[in-house]
């Protein structure tokens, strides 16, 4: 339910992206422009990513995972809320899209820490052979967030656009406090990783989290930031994107492409605990290689239904890639969970998924639009730019899960605490 928070103020930010931000903050610019500009605000919430998973990952690992997740759900809400507040450029000039920069900076030094610190604090409480279950349920989060989302723009797309650019896109932004008490009252109920209390009681919290995972780990964390291309950007290209070119490109109205969207999250929904089953009883690499070859396939299906014009097929085509890279996020945070000790675990794990964050899922929506305006129009750019990203995923999970059976030490954290620190 926390994750869910965090990811709806993320989200609700993206879809903000496409069919607002462009006309409110950036109105001299022309519609591409617009647009482009509005994605690289965006991209600004992942730059800060990564430095809230070093701050929230070294509070993580020195003084408990539920402690950090408390605090990055606190600064979500406030800095979602302060977007909700803030005036347009025609209101307030450039300060305006200064301040939508800095609060999207916020956002992202929140979102930075929250993974991480909820995936450990599932996986950490996992008994014997059931993280991977209980890491992906953390993972609905995220598009159960999407569907919120999509739930909450709806009703308020349908107004005519003076209305909806003058309040309406306001509302969703705002509802994020009620939801932000919510979460704080489940966060504030959860107790403590047993095995981040077992590493505190003999005294073995590493001093400096941050130097000990880069210096003893980097290079697996570089092959982690790989492995989390297609997780990450995935869903990014699958429904901001497809939302953007829909609207503007197409014409098709946002209230309908919100629905083709709102079907996406609810496919991914209903995908990802399959995946996770699959995965506990066949194999989390298995299943992640099988959730990276049904995204190669899905990839010229939706550029062809995009090219088609049909709502339905467009519908289908964003399903089946939303669907694939959903097999593929469900089941990875435990490949990510088991490949760093306790002691810099919060923070290795973190870093990896957020720098996979800056470098491929930040930079998806202004980089698809680029690829679109050099290839004059036409989307298969973008797809073999998403192929490169699935091979990218495999390769990188073939080492990981490599190096991983070769670490015995990695793969049975809870034998590691007890025995010895690294």
């Amino acid at each position: 339910m926390g994750t869910t928070v965090e990811w709806y103020d993320f989200f609700i930010f993206s879809t903000a992206s496409s069919l607002v931000f462009p006309k409110l903050f950036f109105p001299g610019a022309p519609q591409a422009t617009g647009l482009l500009a509005s994605f690289a605000t965006f991209w600004v919430g992942f730059l800060g990513r990564p430095v809230g998973a070093a701050l929230f990952g070294h509070f993580g690992d020195r003084l408990g995972r539920k402690r950090s997740l408390v605090a990055t759900l606190m600064l979500m809400g406030a800095a979602t809320a302060g977007i909700g507040l803030l005036p347009s450029y025609d209101q307030a000039g450039i300060t305006a899209p200064v301040l939508l920069c800095i609060l999207r900076l916020v956002q992202g030094i929140a979102v930075g820490g929250e993974w991480g610190g909820a995936v450990l604090l599932a996986g950490e409480h996992a008994p014997q052979g059931r993280r991977v279950i209980l890491t992906a349920m953390v993972q609905q989060g995220a598009p159960l967030a999407s569907i919120l989302t999509s739930a909450v723009f709806l009703p308020f797309s349908r107004l005519d656009d003076g209305e909806f650019l003058a309040w309406g896109w306001r509302v969703p932004f705002l509802l994020s406090t009620a939801l932000m008490a919510v979460g704080l009252v489940i966060r504030l109920k959860v107790p403590e990783s047993p095995e981040f209390e077992g590493l505190s009681a003999q005294e073995w919290v590493a001093p400096a989290p941050v130097r000990d995972a880069l210096q003893r780990h980097f290079p697996k964390m570089a092959v982690c930031v790989g492995a989390c291309a297609v997780p990450v950007a995935g869903t990014y290209l699958a429904s901001t994107f497809v939302l953007s070119w829909a609207t503007v490109h197409i014409g098709f109205p946002r209230e309908k492409v919100l629905g083709v969207v709102l079907c996406a999250a609810v496919a991914r929904f209903l995908v990802q605990p399959v995946a996770a089953i699959a995965a506990q009883r066949l194999g989390v690499a298995r299943i992640c290689a099988l959730g990276l070859a049904l995204y190669l396939f899905a990839i010229p299906v939706t550029v062809l239904a995009l090219g088609s014009g049909s709502l339905v097929r467009i519908a289908l085509g964003v399903c089946a890639l939303e669907s694939a890279s959903a097999v593929v996020y469900a089941v990875i945070a435990a490949l990510l969970v088991d490949a760093f000790p306790v002691q810099v675990r919060y923070t290795a794990i973190s870093l990896a998924q957020q720098l996979a964050g800056v470098l491929f899922g930040g930079t998806a929506l202004a980089l698809a639009q680029t690829l679109v305006a050099a290839g004059h129009g036409s989307l298969w750019p973008v797809a073999l730019y998403q192929a490169f990203l699935a091979v990218l995923s495999a390769s990188c999970l073939l080492a990981l899960t490599f190096a991983s059976r070769t670490a015995t030490a990695a793969v049975h954290p809870r034998r590691e605490v007890a025995n010895a620190p690294e």
